[in-house]
């Protein structure tokens, strides 16, 4: 695949959070009828805007990644790592701006920014993600290298079961959403590694 369209492709998928927040805004308030604040709160405590995002941002960096010469990768990792920052800062000020726009004189912006959480958190993983992925390790075998992709693949497709599976057992939310987003930077971690 050409440089040009596989750069493109991964870039288009670390727009999918931002894309995903203001589209289920924009939903909630056209067409559903929320209000202002109800379509904050809807967004940004949404277990699957969380994941999706996650996803689209694991999946623009493995195929970057996958489609780059060995030589190149070291220096793509780093700028993935900054993408990721950015857009975790983006979507946690665009948060926060909403919070501030929707907020009326009973309500605190602040604590409203809070009690939608998965914008902070998604930063927080975005910041995590990019950390790790710059940390330098290698695969010595060749034979390794298939069973780490498949390893690698599994961990990030089941890493909504597992959600969605620790929540119907009815474990603590910190502990559904702690499952499943290591799932998705260790297995993204190994992708990208072998």
């Amino acid at each position: 695949m050409k440089t040009d369209t596989v750069e493109d492709i991964s870039f288009g998928l670390y727009l999918v959070p931002l894309a995903l927040y203001l589209g289920i805004s924009a939903f909630d308030i056209g067409v559903t009828g929320l209000t202002a604040q109800e379509s904050f709160l809807s967004v940004t405590r949404n277990p699957l805007w969380l994941v999706i995002s996650l996803l689209a941002i694991s999946i623009g960096l493995i195929f970057q990644i996958r489609e780059t010469d060995e030589g190149e990768r070291a220096v793509l990792i780093g700028i993935h790592a900054k993408r990721m920052r950015i857009i975790g800062l983006i979507v946690v000020l665009v948060s926060l701006g909403e919070a501030i726009l929707v907020s009326d004189i009973e309500t605190n912006p602040i604590g409203l920014f809070i009690t939608g959480r998965f914008p902070i958190l998604f930063t927080a993983v975005m910041f995590l993600q990019s950390a790790f992925i710059q940390i330098p390790f290698s695969m010595k075998s060749e034979d390794n290298k298939f069973t780490t992709s498949i390893i690698s693949s599994l961990l990030i497709l089941i890493s909504p079961v597992a959600y969605y599976l620790t929540n119907m057992i009815g474990l603590p939310f910190i502990i559904n959403l702690g499952a499943s987003l290591l799932l998705i930077i260790f297995g993204s971690i190994l992708f990208m590694r072998d």
